[in-house]
């Protein structure tokens, strides 16, 4: 028999080792697509998780430390004239108030070396106590005051039947008398990010002015980590970050943000419980009701993620007079509200000095608006006003508009 030859036996050798090693190779880079498919894929998993247990919430206002447009005031006058502002260059514009500034632009974790970040949690401070001024003293007749309610509802009625193209709802209160007047006030509304009042009212009666609770540090996970264009939180930190209950609060009333939001209801018990909670404050459209409705395009809805700013004006009422009987429970709440780093739309219908307690709910792709807001004027009010529109710049001004209407209202009480 024939020896092999040795030359050839090398060579097969060689050949069969550059197989293998090619193989290896190939499986190598197919595991790592693998890979890389499998983490798109529960990213945008975890997204839709996210869009399909808060629906309403998807589309908060986009919260930035960045210095709005500066707002001006109204000059109202006392008939149903056009309302004008006058500026310093003595010329005559509509009430203009930005409800979309740019944000600037915030690298995203993915684009930053993940070197920088201190996962422990950051100290929070709290802010100062605030408190209402006392009431001024009413120089009107209850007689003369309810006429000037009647010419309030005809403003805005006029108003909203003089801009078909958007979708107006209105609540106003008297915090404390109760008095009230709303103008299709039981309409469905989208609160957005304006949710956070509710929850939040809900989450500091449960501890009842306990402070254990707001020292519990909250791991910002990877699931239902919610909108980046709505949350400060996934804008700014890498999955690992740490935070304390209290400055999760905090986020989501003064930076309206969603992220934060989402872990409020999430240390409730989820979002079925917690609406059951704020259900029983109000719930004339409940939050999780399938609910239909035209928006101010004339597009028909049936959607959970909707209340009414009858519902709204009930929570606000509720927080006021807690908060004058047992101010230790929610505090925190009002001080937050008192120090929102979203511009109110309101700052263009009240004096400079007037402070305005608010969340401003806003959801963009829906061109929905809703202000909520506890001024502490002559007197505390609550003013809820919703306003569907094309664009963030005629919802502002309506919005500031309408506010105009209700400060001229309470000054002939005063005045």
């Amino acid at each position: 028999m024939k020896r092999p030859n040795p030359t050839f036996l090398k060579k097969a050798e060689g050949i069969k080792t550059s197989r293998k090693k090619r193989t290896l190779i190939i499986i190598g880079v197919l595991l790592a697509m693998t890979s890389v498919i499998i983490f798109i894929s529960s990213m945008a998993s975890a997204q839709e998780k996210y869009r399909q247990l808060y629906p309403g919430l998807v589309g908060a206002a986009t919260s930035t430390t960045t210095a709005y447009s500066a707002y001006q005031r109204p000059v109202h006058t006392t008939t149903e004239t056009t309302t004008t502002a006058t500026t310093t260059s003595e010329t005559t514009t509509a009430p203009h108030a930005v409800l979309a500034a740019t944000p600037t632009p915030t690298p995203s974790p993915e684009e930053t070396a993940h070197t920088s970040q201190n996962d422990d949690p950051d100290p929070f401070t709290e802010d100062r106590d605030f408190n209402f001024k006392p009431a001024g003293i009413q120089t009107a007749t209850y007689q003369e005051r309810a006429v000037y309610m009647d010419e309030l509802k005809d403003r805005i009625v006029n108003y909203q039947k003089t801009h078909p193209d958007m979708r107006i709802c209105y609540e106003f209160i008297s915090l404390p008398t109760g008095e009230r007047l709303g103008v299709d006030e039981l309409n469905p509304v989208i609160p957005a990010g304006a949710m956070a009042i509710p929850f939040e009212i809900v989450y500091y009666d449960s501890i009842a002015g306990e402070t254990g609770p707001l020292s519990k540090v909250i791991d910002y996970e990877e699931n239902l980590n919610g909108a980046r264009n709505s949350s400060y939180i996934a804008r700014t930190y890498f999955f690992g970050k740490r935070f304390y209950m209290r400055t999760l609060l905090n986020y989501a009333i003064v930076r309206n943000d969603s992220v934060a939001l989402n872990y409020v209801i999430e240390e409730m018990g989820g979002l079925d419980e917690a609406i059951k909670k704020v259900n029983e404050i109000s719930g004339y459209i409940s939050y999780t009701d399938s609910v239909i409705y035209k928006d101010y395009r004339g597009l028909e809805f049936r959607a959970p993620g909707t209340i009414s700013c009858y519902d709204m004006g009930n929570y606000l009422s509720y927080l006021y007079h807690v908060f004058i009987n047992t101010p230790q429970v929610n505090q925190r709440l009002i001080n937050d509200m008192a120090h929102s780093e979203i511009e109110s739309p309101l700052s263009a219908a009240f004096p400079q000095d007037t402070r305005i307690l608010h969340v401003l709910g806003r959801n963009t792709s829906r061109g929905a608006y809703l202000e909520c807001a506890i001024v502490d004027y002559e007197e505390p009010i609550a003013l809820i006003i919703y306003v569907e529109a094309a664009s963030p710049d005629a919802a502002g001004t309506a919005i500031a508009t309408l506010g105009g209407y209700t400060q001229e209202f309470i000054e002939a009480c005063y005045s």
